[in-house]
């Protein structure tokens, strides 16, 4: 009995449990300065990623407009077939509040420098990440697991 009450809790907790993968875009291009595209150490960074996430299951996939963070979910995406879902940089509570309500998806959300901060702090629901990420600062994969427990943030690097 006493294994059968474990094994249910096991099956319980990872049926009821989400896991959100966060990345800054890879490297970009210098020009054209309003929406660059990735750099050749982008594009092999944004496959490193594929690499990674391809076997962790992850059901959706999130990114701003801007042709660097699409084309770092790209390949995952395309290897997936999954639909990146567009958000708005801008409506940082409103992307967290949706996510919130992912019961059971892993998901990959892509963003930039200066929000991927308070997506992490923000699903985690607190603040643990104190400041933005440096400019050059492309290789830190964040992982917040949500379950049944206290929320658990890992951050790891990847990546050449």
């Amino acid at each position: 009995m006493k294994y059968l009450n474990l094994i249910l809790l096991l099956i319980l907790t990872s049926s009821c449990s989400s896991t959100f993968y966060l990345v800054r875009h890879a490297e970009k291009a210098k020009e054209p300065a309003a929406n660059p595209p990735l750099t050749a150490i982008g594009e092999q960074r944004a496959e490193d990623l594929k690499v990674l996430l391809q076997s962790k299951h992850i059901k959706e996939i999130y990114s701003t407009q801007t042709l660097r963070t699409i084309s770092t979910a790209k390949p995952l995406a395309d290897f997936l077939g999954i639909e990146t879902q567009i958000y708005d940089a801008k409506k940082q509570v409103d992307l967290i509040e949706n996510l919130k309500k992912i019961k059971s998806k892993n998901t990959l959300i892509v963003g930039h420098s200066n929000t991927i901060r308070h997506l992490v702090n923000g699903i985690f629901e607190k603040d643990t990440i104190k400041k933005d990420l440096q400019d050059n600062e492309y290789n830190k994969l964040f992982i917040v697991k949500i379950g049944l427990f206290k929320p658990k943030l890992t951050i790891q690097n990847y990546g050449k």
